[in-house]
């Protein structure tokens, strides 16, 4: 559950990074429509960037049982 929590947090990053980016600079060039599209999938990634936090600090890591020192 760990891994699945990181991964939502890179895809959450990603999502908000490329919704503003891309939003706004389609937005600037006259695109609304797109622009809408764009600009939509950034609470989108807010919401997966919470799940990804939530479920990494709810969720131990895993460990190898070569890696532990004890």
């Amino acid at each position: 559950m760990h891994r699945v929590g990181r991964i939502t947090i890179y895809i959450g990053i990603a999502l908000v990074a490329g919704g503003l980016i891309i939003g706004f600079s389609t937005m600037f060039l006259g695109y609304v429509n797109q622009a809408k599209f764009f600009i939509g999938l950034i609470p989108v990634g807010f919401v997966l960037l919470l799940a990804g936090t939530v479920a990494t600090q709810l969720s131990a890591p895993t460990t190898n049982s070569k890696d532990k020192s004890e």
